[in-house]
């Protein structure tokens, strides 16, 4: 029976997972969460599952939008599964993802996290001690996740928190403007990177120069994968390490959200 894992990424740390519990699945598709991912979900999957990195101790906006709009229901499949991608304090993904799929009748069979890298380079570049340490969990930690989702085990969802959900409401509500901060220096070569790594499709070229349009999700593609380091955010990153995962390249990234992309 067919799987599909649906993933959310930036610098590429939720792919690889994606791509990882894939290999272990029979028939298993990968999809992108991204401007145009469709919401007419088929029907008849054995298991359903997304991955997506935590923004404000929630889902990234996208993520939750789909969901909300998506066609799921039991029809689609008998089990879904959830895995969120912290870099540092992890929130309260897991249960947002839970009551968003009970709004649907539905419930979250499976809710995991595990830890990759911090980035979120607007507040600190790329940890380097933390990522060796980071990295040395991971296969362990996912071989455990995937062993999990093969059998379709279940486990107890973390509990709802009040007062999280008020940091990341006031959070989230501004993240579409958040573009409104970058800025390109003269180091950009016009290469377009920036364009094909948004699943937001946010980021136009005019005359060669990236234009933002605010419908930005925050993931920080665009800074994290310029080779020029010409993409930053106010006067905070000019010197910060960027981060994108070494198995992962921009142009797998980019051919995903081009697929689903008009």
């Amino acid at each position: 029976m067919k799987n599909r894992i649906f993933f959310f990424t930036g610098t590429g740390n939720s792919l690889k997972i994606a791509k990882d519990i894939a290999e272990s699945l029979t028939e298993c598709e990968i999809m992108a969460i991204c401007k145009n991912t469709d919401i007419n979900i088929p029907t008849g999957f054995e298991r359903i599952g997304f991955v997506f990195p935590v923004y404000y101790f929630g889902l990234p906006e996208m993520v939750a939008d789909f969901i909300r709009r998506a066609n799921l229901s039991k029809k689609n499949a008998k089990y879904y599964f959830a895995v969120a991608v912290p870099g540092g304090i992890s929130g309260k993904p897991i249960v947002q993802m839970d009551r968003l799929l009970s709004e649907k009748g539905l419930h979250l069979n499976y809710g995991i996290k595990i830890r990759m890298n911090a980035n979120y380079i607007i507040s600190y570049g790329s940890i380097s001690l933390y990522y060796v340490t980071a990295m040395k969990a991971y296969d362990k930690r996912i071989e455990k996740i995937i062993r999990d989702i093969k059998n379709m085990e279940t486990n107890e969802i973390e509990k709802y928190s009040k007062r999280i959900e008020k940091i990341y409401l006031n959070c989230i509500c501004n993240v579409h403007n958040m573009d409104e901060g970058y800025n390109i220096s003269d180091r950009c070569t016009s290469c377009g990177i920036c364009t094909g790594v948004c699943p937001a499709g946010n980021i136009t070229l005019n005359n060669g120069h990236p234009i933002f349009h605010h419908q930005c999700e925050c993931c920080m593609a665009c800074i994290q994968h310029c080779p020029q380091k010409a993409i930053n955010y106010r006067d905070k990153t000019q010197k910060r390490k960027r981060y994108t995962h070494p198995d992962i390249s921009y142009t797998e990234i980019s051919k995903y959200y081009n697929n689903l992309q008009s």
